[in-house]
């Protein structure tokens, strides 16, 4: 079976996130796609680096406003204060969808929060690349099974079960 498999997924590597209240280290962590590599490669399967860019593939399931929000938003987070290089951001507000999520919102926790279904989506300096590069193997993996392959596997992280077209949701995005 054919797997692909990045490493820019360990560039997402928060070092906390919020559970029950309570400032707590992240569940999800670079170990756990580095365990399943190791499993995979000792039991004599081969890792493929992404070969298409998901780009294209992305609008079509992400709004643009969403995806712009996320490939800036670690520069953004430092434009807000050059400080903030050594924290995490976190929303404090999550704008109500039903009154105005036609507007985004000037401030950028504000922005972070109407694209954040929870807390449990904590953002770094590599969130972005990681997510694109999970986006550019699900679409490598997709080119493989149209062109004939019956089975393809995708090591990837950040997670983003809970994500939907304009929000981040369940441990990550794209």
């Amino acid at each position: 079976m054919l797997t692909f498999y990045s490493s820019l997924h360990e560039r997402h590597a928060p070092a906390y996130e919020f559970f029950r209240g309570e400032r707590v280290s992240c569940f999800e962590s670079p170990s756990r796609a580095l365990f399943v590599k190791q499993e995979l490669e000792q039991r004599g399967h081969y890792l493929l680096e992404p070969t298409v860019d998901s780009r294209p593939i992305l609008s079509q399931i992400h709004t643009e406003r969403y995806l712009a929000f996320l490939e800036s938003a670690w520069s953004r987070w430092l434009s807000v204060d050059p400080a903030n290089i050594s924290s995490q951001p976190f929303p404090s507000v999550w704008p109500v969808r039903t009154l105005r999520s036609d507007c985004e919102p000037e401030n950028f926790i504000a922005q972070l929060g109407l694209y954040s279904m929870d807390n449990g989506s904590p953002m770094v300096e590599g969130t972005w690349a990681a997510a694109k590069a999970g986006a550019d193997a699900a679409a490598s993996a997709v080119q493989q099974l149209s062109s004939g392959d019956k089975g393809v596997f995708c090591a990837t992280r950040p997670p983003g079960h809970h994500a939907g077209a304009d929000f981040m949701g369940g441990l990550l995005f794209p």
